[in-house]
């Protein structure tokens, strides 16, 4: 599925299994931490082995500049026939790479992936309230349709208080 960027220097291919180190390391990141509800090592582990092991549907899209890997896209696709119109999915950027245009490309050929291989009509998703992907995914006409307050459990950065998260889930008709 190898494809060719607008942004120069960049390819997209399926994922693979070896890209679960960039995946970890980039959940690692203190930037990463505000956004995702992984604590710690067994955590993050856990999160890259649910993230990856879709990489052998072929619905995982991993975006490479200058031969390594920066960003990670994954539909998460449902195993009933009933529900396979639509389909949760996770989106992921290296910090270095974020606002050049890769993660852009990286949406785009997810979406173009979930409708013409998939037949996916519905793209969900969910993000942390004070995220500023959000507007990322609003730019890709992606909608609100709900919200849980007290999501996740932070500490204030100056005060080290506990404070919750909201959660925002967002959807988008192919």
């Amino acid at each position: 599925m190898s494809q060719e960027s607008v942004v120069p220097g960049v390819e997209i291919r399926y994922t693979e299994i070896e890209d679960a180190k960039y995946l970890k390391n980039w959940l690692h990141h203190p930037t990463a931490s505000l956004w995702f509800p992984m604590e710690d090592e067994i955590e993050v582990d856990d999160a890259v082995m649910r993230w990856i092991a879709f990489y052998r549907y072929k619905c995982s899209l991993t975006i490479v500049k200058d031969g390594v890997p920066c960003g990670i896209a994954t539909l998460y696709l449902q195993p009933y026939r009933r529900l396979a119109h639509q389909c949760e999915f996770g989106i992921i950027v290296n910090h270095e790479e974020r606002n050049t245009g890769i993660g852009t490309q990286l949406m785009s050929s997810l979406m173009h992936l979930a409708k013409e291989k998939f037949k996916i009509d519905l793209l969900h998703l969910q993000v942390c309230g004070a995220n500023p992907a959000v507007r990322f995914y609003e730019r890709f006409g992606f909608k609100e349709f709900g919200r849980q307050e007290g999501w996740m459990k932070a500490k204030d950065p100056k005060t080290q208080d506990a404070t919750f998260e909201t959660r925002i889930f967002m959807e988008r008709i192919l």
